[in-house]
């Protein structure tokens, strides 16, 4: 299998250094403490994180776009930020990343999501979030995101929607962003947050991990036959082509109208599941839009996946760790 990866990555690199995808979604700043706890506080039966490391990250599609920059792809974000220090962050960042590009919309109403995470040694003891949702984002900021999303929509070779559930994506938008890629001939992946799986009508690919199935179909799903007949379910009913469902240690499920494939978890260590998701709908995007068939395409994604999560914080991958894993 090894060989089989090398030979697919290195024979695929050129067209992969080529291929760009426009990242739709939620900008979120990821915040990662890390600490050690020796003693506990005399003020409250708390912990004392004494601190030696912190760092901040991109997250949300921020990081599905860093994942995508850092296996040698293109990526472009179009995304709502505030004029707020968080904001200002996720800028700076962003300028560091190679091959990665922004067309955002401002308001200054707007608070970037902030999610601040304490670790001791690898284990989370706390996540506090700082953030300011709005129910939905307001028209005028819905059509200056089409706008973008049109002027971009020529230069790239697929279309991700990263919903984060903070607002910004709704019905209407993804409606619209699939009339434009449907007439553009890009094809749509979705990842997402809302019960609602309606909202992703017409996506080519939708990559729920269980949970969020079991949550959209009202199903308790356990086994592999329950996850294919809930995945169908959403196929028929929200017009979606295939279903990618990720299922942690049990690895993941290809699904469509037709059959179904079991890809088993190639994680090795598990210390940090946070942004595996956005790992594999990244790689998903790029391998497709770099000529790679769809069985392949996952088979690759999972093989990421089980890289990213035996990583700690927000991480990404590259060709060569791909090569080497």
């Amino acid at each position: 299998m090894n060989d089989s990866i090398e030979n697919l990555i290195k024979s695929n690199s050129k067209k992969i250094s080529k291929t760009e995808i426009l990242c739709v979604g939620d900008m979120i700043l990821d915040q990662y403490v890390y600490g050690k706890v020796e003693r506990m506080s005399p003020e409250a039966p708390v912990p004392i994180l004494s601190i030696k490391e912190e760092n901040f990250q991109l997250g949300g599609v921020g990081n599905v776009a860093r994942n995508i920059s850092n296996l040698g792809g293109r990526a472009n974000i179009v995304s709502l930020i505030g004029n707020d220090i968080s904001s200002k962050y996720i800028e700076k960042l962003i300028k560091k990343e190679k091959n990665l590009k922004y067309d955002f919309v401002v308001d200054e109403d707007y608070s970037t999501p902030l999610k601040m995470r304490f670790l001791n040694n690898f284990t989370q003891l706390l996540r506090a979030d700082k953030e300011k949702v709005r129910s939905k984002s307001q028209s005028s900021i819905i059509q200056s995101i089409k706008n973008k999303i049109k002027k971009n929509i020529e230069h790239c070779d697929a279309i991700i929607i990263s919903d984060y559930n903070k607002g910004l994506i709704t019905k209407e938008l993804v409606k619209a962003i699939v009339q434009l890629a449907k007439k553009s001939k890009k094809i749509i992946l979705a990842d997402p947050k809302s019960k609602d799986f309606k909202i992703y009508e017409g996506v080519d690919f939708l990559t729920p991990n269980q949970k969020e199935l079991s949550e959209a179909t009202n199903n308790f799903i356990v086994s592999e036959k329950e996850a294919v007949e809930s995945g169908r379910q959403i196929i028929k009913q929200c017009k979606i082509s295939n279903v990618l469902v990720t299922r942690s240690e049990k690895g993941m499920i290809l699904i469509n109208n037709k059959n179904f494939k079991n890809f088993p978890t190639l994680a090795k260590e598990i210390y940090d599941v946070s942004g595996a998701g956005d790992t594999v709908i990244a790689v998903l995007a790029i391998m497709i839009a770099s000529g790679f068939d769809i069985d392949t395409s996952v088979l690759l994604s999972n093989h990421a996946a089980g890289i990213v999560v035996g990583k700690k914080g927000t991480a990404v991958t590259t060709q060569e760790e791909m090569i080497k894993f």
